[in-house]
Formats: structure tokens, C-alpha cells, sequence
């Protein structure tokens, strides 16, 4: 039984050093904005108020987007591939800017634009996290 779960976590363990932790920040970023997206949802769904733990969660979940956004391009630079620089770049500029509709949105500039700005910033920062997650596990 214990020769198992070592031999599972030399393998996760292989995968995640292979591309210096990409993977597994990209993981937790992939997390980070599903808290981020549940809280944000709450918020529209239920026209909840700008008050208490829903938007407390989702503004503490974006800033740690934005950090393990960098934290992403870090770890994607050491790795010296040039395909995870430019897609971790992509995704550092997308949840940065769906970061910045929501501080106008919120702030009180309650324009489409800026909910579709958040929108838009989003689902390109899933789809960027995603792929750095799948490729550097798959190199």
C-alpha cells in the first residue's frame, strides 16, 4: 500500500517539476478562478449587495489571479519554452484586464461594457490557464 502512493507521488511529483511548478500553479490559478466565477455569479444571480463574503471572496479570488497569473509567468520563463511564455503573458494581460473591468464595474460605473470586460477576461484566462496546465503537463 505505501509502495503505492510513493510511486504516485514520484509520479505527480515528475510532472511537476518537469516544467518548474507550471502545472501546479496553473492548477491552483484554474481554482482561484472557479472561486472567483461562483462568487461573481452569487453576486449577478441573486443580486446580492456589494457587501459581506460574496464579493469580499471574489475580489480577494481575482487579486490571486492576478498574482498566480505572474507567479505562472515566473515559473513558464524558468522553463525556457517560449510557448508557455507567450500564452502565460496572454493570460497575465487577460485576467489583468478582466481585473480592472471589475474595479470600474464595482466602483461604480455600472456600464455593459466593463461586465463584459470581466466576462471576456475570464473565459480567455480559463482557456489560457487551461492550456498552460495541459501543455507543460504534456511536456
Amino acid at each position: 500500500m505505501s509502495r503505492s502512493v510513493l510511486d504516485m507521488y514520484e509520479r505527480v511529483n515528475s510532472i511537476m517539476s518537469r516544467n518548474d511548478y507550471t502545472a501546479g500553479i496553473a492548477t491552483l490559478e484554474l481554482a482561484s478562478l472557479l472561486f472567483t466565477y461562483i462568487a461573481g455569479m452569487g453576486i449577478a444571480v441573486y443580486k446580492l449587495p456589494l457587501l459581506g463574503i460574496p464579493i469580499t471572496i471574489h475580489i480577494y479570488a481575482a487579486a490571486a489571479d492576478v498574482v498566480l497569473a505572474i507567479f505562472l509567468y515566473g515559473s513558464s520563463t524558468r522553463s525556457g519554452n517560449n510557448v508557455l511564455r507567450i500564452v502565460s503573458i496572454l493570460d497575465i494581460v487577460s485576467v489583468l484586464g478582466a481585473a480592472f473591468s471589475g474595479l470600474f464595474y464595482f466602483g461604480g460605473f455600472a456600464v455593459p461594457i466593463y461586465a463584459l470586460g470581466m466576462g471576456t477576461g475570464f473565459v480567455l484566462g480559463i482557456a489560457f490557464t487551461s492550456f498552460l496546465l495541459f501543455y507543460s503537463i504534456r511536456k
